[in-house]
This record gives structure tokens, C-alpha cells and sequence, in this order.
């Protein structure tokens, strides 16, 4: 039972623990791009090419929809340049 184990363990520790595809690598740079653009440039215009008519925003503070994030980078802009 112990080499069989053995065996186990290593074949486990030998693939890596996330492997992305292409198109998980594909979103991860369209979210990244995304929130450059937005939050960190504070440009709404580069940041809603991103975005579809049914965001949804998860800070319950702030309206869902592209009006709602339009606000938080024009929050962003005036407090946090």
C-alpha cells in the first residue's frame, strides 16, 4: 500500500497546481486590462470597451451597470488621483 501512495504523492507533485488554458489565460488578460484601465488609469472610456450592458457591481454601495462603475471612477479621480 505505501509504494502505491508513494506513487501517488508524486505524480500529484509533479503536475502543476493550476494549469490555464488558452482561453482562461485570454480572461485573466481582459479582467487585468479591465481594471487598469478603470481603477487604476481612472478612464472610464478605455474601461467600458470591456464591459457589457448587464455589469454587475458587487460593492453594495455602488448601482450595478456601466452608470455605476462610471461613478466609481469619477470617485476615484477626484479623491484618489
Amino acid at each position: 500500500m505505501k509504494p502505491i501512495l508513494a506513487l501517488l504523492v508524486a505524480a500529484l507533485l509533479t503536475q502543476p497546481a493550476f494549469a490555464e488554458t488558452a482561453r482562461e489565460k485570454a480572461n485573466i488578460a481582459t479582467v487585468r486590462a479591465f481594471y487598469e484601465a478603470g481603477l487604476n488609469q481612472k478612464d472610464f472610456a478605455a474601461a467600458s470597451r470591456y464591459m457589457g450592458d448587464r455589469y454587475i457591481q458587487h460593492n453594495p454601495n455602488v448601482p450595478d451597470g456601466p452608470e455605476g462603475f462610471r461613478a466609481v471612477v469619477a470617485y476615484l479621480r477626484e479623491k484618489a488621483p
